[in-house]
């Protein structure tokens, strides 16, 4: 599996529990973070903020692998893995940047809808468009 997207962000105090690692409810702030930024890095913000669609989040799973702690640099890598009809489905892997120490893998998968209706539409083709250009093989499309 490849990603060819990443961001890095740095453990704040506040993120940290009372031994001193990232709590584990931050790595969906992490998660989002690096799904907002690769949304931007391909130019689709518009996809998001848009008042003729919108999508919302269905599920969300995280693997934790090894402990962050305290002013650490994490590289977060994001790929969006597979797009469905009405769904997307992103991939995400967090590295301890100096240690190259895999800390946690997660997952989310959003589903396009009218925010007027609340029904679920199709990926805009646009969307689907920009993001086979960039992942190129690796996407997964039904």
């Amino acid at each position: 599996m490849s990603f060819k997207f990443s961001t890095e962000l740095r453990v704040r105090l506040p993120e940290t529990d009372a031994l001193g690692i990232v709590y584990h409810g931050n790595f969906y702030t992490y998660f989002d973070v690096a799904r907002m930024d690769y949304v931007r890095n391909l130019g689709l913000m518009e996809f998001l903020l848009s008042p003729s669609g919108a999508n919302v989040l269905v599920h969300a799973s995280a693997d934790f692998r090894s402990p962050a702690r305290f002013d650490d640099i994490l590289v977060v890598e994001a790929r969006l893995s597979a797009i469905g009809e009405t769904s997307f489905t992103f991939l995400f892997r967090v590295v301890h940047k100096e240690e190259a120490r895999l800390v946690a893998e997660g997952t989310s998968v959003h589903v396009s809808i009218d925010p007027r209706t609340w029904a679920r539409v199709r990926v805009p083709e646009e969307f689907r468009r920009k993001v086979r250009q960039f992942e190129g093989a690796d996407l997964s499309e039904r």
